[in-house]
């Protein structure tokens, strides 16, 4: 080629790419309510999430705020990797310059991570984390110079600079593994550093909650960093130590011990006030530096550390409730251990003030404080050989939970008189609709509530000190059952006294009140203990039902536990589960008495649900219809039989629960209602739990409003008759929960779906006694039969029961004729007054009241209220007469 040929061909070569268009990077006009992510997974191909959303703020440095997007802004877009051709993102990607110069910051990553990559030591990965850290404050610092009121510097910028840092190294997965641990460690770095620092600002109350508040914001990774950090200690020894140690400050005994009375109660109510409700990683570590002040504190001689019998708090009440605030995890037994200690180093010095202290522990526990404390002394005194002494201290426990047990008694009395007209109105009107039975007691309670606005408050202060009293009387019970028997034989009288306490009627109730609000409350060691001391031959007819119900709902509630943490495809869970299910029988079986056969053969067929492979919903649903045929078989356990039913719904909740664990990534509400539904069918429940999957008042419900959620889990109840015990289940809120918890990111959320499944089923489960509004909560309570007719001397006028109850049924549907037919007829304990509305319902039901077909729910309602006055009386009599 001549030299001219060769310059021709080089100029039309220019003069063509000047021609072509140049590059132009592609852009996105934001649209209305559009956000960052829903952008960025628009465009990113295979660009992770995080790392492409990075890119995208760092592309658009004139952005002020990615939290609030203006609509119709035009956005540059980074280039992002396809499956598909896009031919715009990619002439972009292939004719962008490319970048030779690299930042100092960008360099120095290069190198280090290089250097890991290729042989890691302590030194290396060092460097790489001051590497990728300089690297971070250096974006951060160019992103915040260009928008200042949008840049902050916190755990989710560093993730995100952290990913698009990796991200560069996608050729070398060494490399790319080192800088996301580096990354990792910086933001937890930053946690830590950011919680001591906004924590340092404040006086001692305020530095506890700041930590409180900061700790449930922080990753565990760095709640347990910070739990031992040095710069913790030094917050702590700066702000709260010396506010500890003040009441302290200039005294001098002089030999006199009362004078260390004054200090010792000052400075236990500050760290005790400081430590309540702190997470007991961060209680153990105030402790620890407040621990030359502790010491101080347990010097004082018994006579002065308590004694009060008002109520005021004193040294060793206060220094119970730090030992409960550290917790059993971490440091937590050690200090508890120390803390005994520092108290039993002292008891030569005691000289007979045994029963002072032991006066001291049982006002503690009146007042609300755990025994866990006194406990632990009597232990470490039996190991010195100081028997006596360790069972004064027992005796001390004991009558703390007598002290509690009266009190029970006496709120229990109060919670009966309030309730006892409403427990009348259910139990006069079970059977009916559970949309009807709702508004007819939503409409009581708001009369209720006009007459006497304080009611419902009084009712329900009631229920939680019942409740909060049943949580403190189980772990006072329990922990005494759980000592060593060398122990426990310090007191000889110990075991029957607790005994006595445990298989009393006003306890098994608090117990059942508090289990209705916690469904862990029946589970773990202090249950178990507590259990143990449960006797059928012991307690009173009335009080044999509510230890029946108490062992059903433990049942219930242990059996749901189990299956939550068997792993279906690990054999030895699965054989763990099985060993832990056959230990309930024999646990509850002096709480279940002639029963407890029959409940050791259902519990026997509930465990074969563990034998079906994870996933395979045809096998559960065909081992269900087993164990629904198998229940049959089971005195007791027929399909329309309180305890059948309970078993059935366990069963379901136990399929769910496994169904979920398998499938929760895939699974949506339709998949998982006509699952459960299936399994419902194949338990034999008596109910089909489809008809409970929508809602009933056909209402939208924002499940992002707790305001909405609350009112549709209170106000969409459903009751049923069974076996003359009042259950309810909240099912559309249920189901609401359930599939929330399915499709959440929240951890074990297949565990969280299952325990929900149960309420999901829409079965009656005969240890549930709740209602609307809060109102009857609890899952032993007083089962409404038994608890109306103790309510009955508290409501005698006969005017007044017709009265009520008639236009109780006419808010539940009833017109005012067949209201004045089917009212509580005022009859008082010397003449039964028959219960007619759960009769001619279920005589309704039956095809038993001239219909020509069963009825149920409202057709049953309408076709009563149409009926003659003078023939619905006489069905009525004769349904009376027939079951007096």
């Amino acid at each position: 080629m001549s030299l001219f040929s060769f310059i021709d061909s080089v100029a039309r070569t220019v003069q063509q790419l000047a021609t072509q268009p140049k590059p132009v990077p592609p852009v996105h006009t934001i649209a209305r309510d559009e956000t960052l992510p829903q952008i960025a997974a628009q465009y990113r191909g295979a660009v992770p999430q995080q790392t492409y959303e990075q890119q995208i703020k760092d592309a658009n440095p004139q952005v002020l705020n990615w939290e609030a997007l203006y609509p119709d802004t035009q956005i540059e877009l980074p280039p992002a990797e396809h499956d598909g051709a896009q031919a715009q993102t990619v002439a972009y990607a292939q004719q962008a310059p490319a970048k030779t110069d690299k930042s100092p910051e960008v360099q120095r990553v290069d190198t280090a991570a290089q250097a890991d990559a290729a042989h890691s030591t302590p030194q290396t990965r060092a460097e790489l984390k001051a590497a990728v850290q300089a690297e971070m404050q250096s974006r951060y610092q160019a992103e915040f110079a260009a928008r200042p009121t949008g840049a902050v510097y916190d755990a989710k910028t560093i993730d995100g600079y952290g990913l698009s840092i990796a991200g560069r190294y996608a050729d070398n997965p060494a490399a790319r593994a080192g800088i996301e641990a580096v990354s990792k460690d910086i933001r937890i770095d930053h946690e830590v550093e950011f919680t001591v620092m906004v924590a340092n600002a404040g006086d001692p109350k305020a530095v506890v909650s700041i930590l409180k508040d900061q700790w449930s914001k922080i990753s565990p990774e760095a709640q347990q960093r910070l739990s031992t950090s040095v710069e913790l200690g030094k917050l702590i020894n700066e702000k709260i130590e010396p506010y500890v140690a003040e009441p302290f400050k200039g005294v001098d005994s002089g030999g006199d011990p009362k004078a260390l009375m004054g200090p010792a109660n000052e400075s236990s109510r500050r760290l005790a006030e400081l430590t309540d409700g702190l997470p007991p990683a961060l209680a153990q570590a105030v402790v620890t530096q407040n621990i030359d002040t502790v010491l101080r504190i347990t010097e004082v001689k018994p006579m002065y550390a308590g004694g009060n019998k008002f109520g005021e708090a004193t040294s060793y009440a206060n220094m119970a409730r730090v030992y409960e605030s550290l917790g059993d995890t971490g440091d937590g037994p050690r200090l508890r251990s120390d803390l005994a200690a520092s108290y039993v180093g002292h008891s030569g010095d005691w000289r007979g003030q045994g029963y002072p202290f032991s006066e001291n522990i049982s006002n503690a526990i009146r007042d609300g404080v755990g025994p866990g404390l006194a406990l632990e002394m009597a232990r470490q005194l039996q190991g010195k050989g100081e028997n006596e002494l360790a069972g004064v201290f027992l005796g001390g426990v004991s009558h703390g939970a007598e002290l509690l047990q009266q009190r029970i008694e006496g709120n229990l009395g109060q919670y009966k008189e309030m309730m006892g007209e409403l427990a009348r109105l259910l139990k006069y009107s079970e059977g009916l609709p559970p949309d009807k039975l709702n508004k007819a007691v939503n409409d009581y309670l708001a009369a209720k509530g006009k007459d006497d606005p304080d009611w419902l408050a009084k009712y329900q202060k009631l229920e939680k000190d019942l409740a909060a009293d049943g949580r403190l009387l189980q772990e006072t019970l329990g922990g005494l059952n759980a000592l060593p028997a060398q122990v426990k034989a310090t007191r000889p009288e110990l075991m029957d006294k607790i005994k006595s306490i445990a298989n009393d009627d006003d306890t098994l109730q608090a117990f059942g009140l508090a289990a209705g609000s916690d469904d862990r409350f029946l589970v773990g060691e202090n249950a178990d203990s507590t259990a143990a001391l449960f006797d059928a031959t012991k307690v009173s007819k009335e009080g044999a039902e509510y230890l029946k119900r108490l062992a059903s709902q433990a049942i219930n509630q242990n059996a749901m536990n189990v299956f939550a943490g068997v792993d279906p495809d690990n054999p030895a869970s699965v054989a763990d589960g099985k060993t832990r299910l056959e230990a309930m029988s024999r646990q509850y079986s002096g709480a279940l008495g002639a029963d407890a056969e029959q409940y050791r053969r259902a519990i026997g067929e509930l465990e074969k649900l563990l034998d079906v492979p994870a996933g395979d919903t045809q096998a559960m649903a065909s081992q269900l219809n087993k164990f629904h045929t198998e229940l049959q078989g089971i005195e007791g356990f027929g399909a329309k039989q309180p305890a059948g039913i309970t078993f059935r719904a366990l069963g379901v909740a136990a399929a769910g629960l496994a169904f979920g664990k398998s499938t929760a990534d895939a699974i949506d509400d339709p998949t998982w209602a006509n699952q459960i539904a299936a399994f419902g069918d194949a338990a034999g429940l008596v109910k089909d739990a489809r008809d409970l999957l929508t809602n009933p008042a056909a209402q939208a419900v924002d499940r992002n409003s707790p305001a909405a959620m609350e009112a549709l889990e209170s106000g969409l109840k459903r009751f049923e008759n069974v076996n003359k015990v009042l259950g309810v289940v909240s099912a559309v809120g249920d189901v609401a929960k359930l599939v929330d918890a399915l499709l959440s990111d929240r951890p074990l959320k297949g565990v969280e779906a299952g325990l929900y499944g149960l309420g999901a089923t829409g079965t009656v489960i005969m240890a549930v006694s709740t209602g609307p509004v809060g109102a009857l909560v609890g899952s032993v309570m007083i089962g409404v039969s038994v608890f109306g007719q103790s309510a009955l001397g508290d409501y005698r006028d006969k005017q007044g029961k017709v009265e009520g109850s008639m236009k109780f049924l006419q808010n539940a549907g009833f017109d005012a004729d067949a209201a004045a037919v089917l009212s509580d007829q005022g009859e008082d304990e010397y003449y039964l007054s028959i219960p007619t509305v759960p009769l001619i319902m279920q005589a309704a039901r039956d095809d038993r009241i001239g219909a020509g077909r069963p009825l149920e729910g409202q057709a049953a309602i309408d076709y009563i209220n149409e009926m003659p006055r003078d023939k619905l009386q006489v069905m009525v009599n004769q349904l009376r007469m027939a079951n007096r």
